[in-house]
């Protein structure tokens, strides 16, 4: 198989079937063949994206590069990679890529002006380890956004919680953790706010059901941009 999409997942496994589930609903397939021919290297044991940045555990970049290596060598056309907090070393992934790596923030990014293009102020949940390198902040302020994010104490006591809990399946406990973090950033001026860790959106559906022009899916919007990259075959039957 040649020209497909490479997807580097297992960051976590919930997030990388989350993305895979969006690419396929939004692809303009009636048959089976019509779809982007995907493969997928799903590694779990990569590091946490977050122990590292905070100094606390080992760091992902080996396993991040050795799945990059495979996806190349297997033929893929492009890459994409569901976990924002993996993009801190995007440009070493890229670098070491023969192929090109879709951005997952830059994708979300794009998604803002989409929704709501009145937007000023953008509100960014996201995993600590996203938030203290500033991947969010530096797009969306090159962007010409105000941005607004969780305190560290929000950080310790809603969100990092939160996502501890999506990955124990505590749905309940994280929805609870998230929707209020999110009405915090709503009240601190955020016009728009961009789930920015890929497995934020399962505590958020109802949310983001209710009030899909108030939210970015960052998984959503990777799917948009693979879809940018790949046009998929006209098959019928």
């Amino acid at each position: 198989m040649r020209d497909f999409l490479g997807v580097l997942g297992g960051m976590g496994p919930l997030a990388t079937a989350d993305f895979l589930r969006k690419l396929v609903k939004k692809t303009p397939a009636t048959v089976d063949q019509a779809h982007i021919p995907v493969m997928l290297y799903g590694d779990c044991t990569i590091p946490d994206r977050t122990a590292n940045i905070v100094g606390t555990g080992a760091s992902p970049l080996p396993k991040l590069l050795q799945g990059i290596d495979v996806l190349n060598k297997s033929g893929a056309k492009a890459i994409c990679i569901p976990c924002n907090s993996a993009h801190c070393w995007f440009d070493e992934m890229q670098t070491a890529s023969a192929v090109p790596l879709i951005h997952i923030v830059r994708a979300s990014a794009k998604q803002i002006a989409k929704k709501n293009p009145a937007a000023r102020t953008v509100g960014v949940l996201s995993t600590f380890g996203t938030h203290r390198m500033s991947i969010y902040r530096n797009t969306l302020t090159e962007m010409g956004y105000a941005v607004v994010t969780p305190t560290d104490e929000e950080f310790e006591t809603l969100v990092s919680p939160g996502i501890a809990m999506m990955k124990a399946n505590d749905w309940a406990g994280a929805e609870a953790a998230y929707e209020k973090a999110a009405h915090l950033l709503f009240e601190r001026g955020a016009e728009i706010t961009v789930l920015g860790c890929t497995e934020i959106p399962f505590g958020m559906e109802r949310q983001y059901r209710a009030n899909p022009s108030k939210f970015v899916d960052s998984n959503d919007a990777l799917a948009d941009a693979v879809l940018d990259e790949f046009t998929p075959s006209p098959v019928t039957h």
